[in-house]
């Protein structure tokens, strides 16, 4: 999937919910196919996981960012993470659950646990076309209503 870069597989242990799955649902859509989308079932990925700002590792598929270590698993990959122009890449699932599209990295689990309180702490981004939040385009008496 990632063109003729070596690639490393990483070791994920039992697996674990990746973080900020509200902020990130028009990428995690946007990483399915309709049909995917559609049947609302998991959907098993080869994950890419890159370091990001500071200490997070960003983890993507189908070359969209779909997510994010968390905190406490960031030690175990970023010691994998291989140098030069190899790449790491781990097995995850993009799962429905609880109305959101979520990323499970690992193998598929018999069943999804509830991810933690704490995992989601970006801000969900507004409603936008083409990156243009849909405030914008309403027209102004709209506000006065």
């Amino acid at each position: 999937m990632f063109g003729r870069r070596p690639h490393v597989t990483g070791v994920v242990g039992d697996g674990f919910v990746a973080a900020e799955a509200p902020a990130l649902q028009t990428s995690l859509v946007a990483a399915l196919t309709l049909h995917e989308r559609a049947a609302e079932r998991p959907v098993t990925v080869e994950l890419r996981v890159d370091r990001g700002r500071g200490t997070r590792l960003v983890l993507s598929a189908r070359n969209v960012v779909i997510g994010f270590v968390p905190p406490d698993e960031v030690p175990l990959l970023a010691a994998q993470l291989p140098s030069g122009r190899a790449l790491l890449v781990v097995p995850g699932v993009v799962y429905h659950q609880d109305g959101l599209w979520r990323l499970w990295v690992g193998p598929e689990p018999s069943s999804f646990p509830a991810p933690a309180d704490d995992l989601d702490t970006l801000p969900v981004p507004d409603p936008s076309i083409a990156g243009i939040p849909l405030k914008i385009l309403r027209p102004k008496d709209d506000d006065d209503r």
